[in-house]
């Protein structure tokens, strides 16, 4: 099992933010909220800094447009830079697109699709529709942070904690999206002590 957390956890620069995590965390998911001139730049500037760090990567996708999706998985793609995963909002045309084999979709608060490849956000499914049992045998990457019922990206709780524990697994991807530096990394000592113990 490798644990990561999100790229946001002290503002957009993925870069910092790595350096804040690694050696700490197997991985950094880069939270690409867009694609534009100005995202695309920024990326650029970061991902040799990125890649000298002792950390891998899995990438979630735009969440704006199925277009910006497309052109930041294709971007990737073509540059080499090595992902882990990449995740995928069931955007509106989603179905429409050729996206590159590394993509997995994720469930939302109020919707879920099928795909062969599929991240659980578990907070989202918590808050909302839940994952249909025969989803499960797809999931590639785990996203957890905690909820009060109402929220979800809260500090880890017990309860969202135990949900989680009948999917762990050797091979999944765990990514703590908590935006706070010691709540995520508070969350990835808990699920890391599970895992030895």
């Amino acid at each position: 099992m490798k644990l990561g957390t999100t790229s946001w956890l002290t503002g957009e620069n993925f870069l910092d933010n790595a350096r804040l995590v690694a050696g700490q965390v197997d991985f950094v998911e880069l939270l690409v909220y867009t694609w534009d001139t100005s995202m695309r730049g920024k990326v650029v500037s970061w991902l040799d800094g990125l890649a000298g760090l002792n950390l891998e990567y899995t990438l979630h996708l735009p969440t704006d447009r199925t277009e910006n999706a497309l052109a930041a998985a294709e971007f990737f793609l073509a540059c080499g830079f090595p992902l882990l995963n990449m995740t995928l909002h069931p955007l509106p045309g989603w179905r429409d697109a050729n996206w590159p084999d590394q993509v997995a979709l994720e469930n939302l608060v109020d919707r879920v699709e099928f795909h062969h490849r599929f991240t659980f956000d578990l907070t989202h499914s918590l808050l909302g529709c839940p994952l249909p049992p025969h989803f499960h045998p797809h999931i590639v990457e785990l996203h957890l942070s905690g909820t009060d019922g109402r929220d979800d990206h809260l500090p880890l709780d017990n309860a969202t904690l135990q949900a989680a524990r009948p999917l762990l697994r050797q091979d999944l991807l765990v990514c703590f999206e908590i935006f706070d530096v010691n709540h995520a990394l508070a969350a990835v000592d808990r699920v890391r002590a599970l895992a030895i113990g």
